[in-house]
C-alpha cells in the first residue's frame, strides 16, 4: 500500500510548480522542483526531468532528484533510446513499467541494463504538456513495487502543473521578446524622423525628399536607413553623408 500523501503539501508543489515563471524561476529550476517534488509526493525512489528541443524533441535541458537520476536522463540522450524519449515523442505517458520484463529489454535494450544496474527495476515517464503542446517529460524510477493508482494520480497532476509553469513562461519569453522589439522599433522610427527634419532644414527640401535621399543612399553604401539616421543626427552640419551647402 502508498504511504499516506499529505494532499495540502501536495497542493503547494502544484502551485509552485504553475507559479514559477512568476517567481523568477528559469527551466532549470522549475525542473529540479518537479523531479524533487514528484519523489517527496509519490513516494518514488528517484526522478529525472528533460525538456524537448522543439519540433526534432530531442532534449536540451535535464535535471533530476539526485544525482542517478540525472544521468540516467544522460543516458538517455547518449544512447538516443528510453522513457522520456518515447513520452516527448508520442505525448503519452507510460506507467509501470517493469524493467526486468522483456518489454523493457527489447524496447530500450542499453537504457535499461543501466536502470537496472542503477539499481530500479520500474518505471514510469509521463509528459509535460498543455493545451496539446509537449514540453518535456518526468520520469519516476522505482527500486521494488509498483505505483500506487493514487501515486500516478499525483505525479499526472505534477506533470501538468509544471507544464502550466512552461507554457506561462513561454508566453512571458514571446511577450518580452515582442516588447523589446517594438521599443527596438521606436527608437530607430523616432531617429529617422529627427534625420528627416535634421537633413530637410539642412537642404532646404521637403522631409519627404529628405527619407528618399536617405534611402537612396543608404542602398548605395549597402548600410542600415537606421545607422544613417544616428550619423545624420550625431554628427556635424558640415560633414558626413549630406554636408551643409556653402551659402
Amino acid at each position: 500500500m502508498a504511504p499516506p500523501v499529505h494532499e495540502h503539501q501536495a497542493a503547494e508543489a502544484l502551485l509552485a510548480l504553475a507559479a514559477a515563471p512568476h517567481q523568477g524561476e528559469d527551466e532549470g529550476d522549475l525542473l529540479r522542483r518537479l523531479a524533487c517534488s514528484a519523489v517527496h509526493v509519490t513516494g518514488a525512489d528517484a526522478a529525472g526531468c528533460s525538456l524537448a528541443d522543439g519540433g526534432a524533441g530531442r532534449p536540451h535541458r535535464l535535471a533530476g532528484s539526485d544525482d542517478i537520476a540525472v544521468q540516467l536522463e544522460h543516458d538517455q540522450v547518449e544512447l538516443q533510446e528510453g522513457p522520456g524519449l518515447d513520452t516527448v515523442r508520442s505525448g503519452r505517458p507510460l506507467t509501470d513499467l517493469p524493467m526486468v520484463r522483456t518489454h523493457g529489454r527489447i524496447r530500450w535494450p542499453r537504457f535499461t541494463r543501466r536502470a537496472l544496474d542503477a539499481g530500479f527495476t520500474a518505471l514510469s515517464a509521463l509528459p509535460l504538456t498543455h493545451q496539446d503542446r509537449v514540453f518535456g517529460a518526468l520520469v519516476l524510477y522505482h527500486r521494488q513495487g509498483v505505483m500506487h493508482p493514487e501515486d500516478v494520480r499525483w505525479s499526472r497532476l505534477l506533470a501538468d502543473a509544471a507544464g502550466v509553469g512552461l507554457a506561462h513562461r513561454s508566453v512571458l519569453h514571446e511577450a518580452q521578446c515582442r516588447t523589446e522589439q517594438l521599443q527596438a522599433a521606436l527608437h530607430s522610427r523616432i531617429a529617422i524622423e529627427q534625420a528627416k527634419g535634421m537633413l530637410a532644414e539642412r537642404l532646404g527640401c521637403t522631409s519627404t525628399e529628405a527619407f528618399a535621399l536617405m534611402r537612396r543612399h543608404a542602398r548605395t553604401h549597402r548600410v542600415k536607413v537606421t545607422d544613417l539616421s544616428a550619423e545624420i543626427v550625431r554628427g556635424p552640419a558640415d560633414t558626413g553623408p549630406f554636408p551643409k551647402p556653402p551659402h
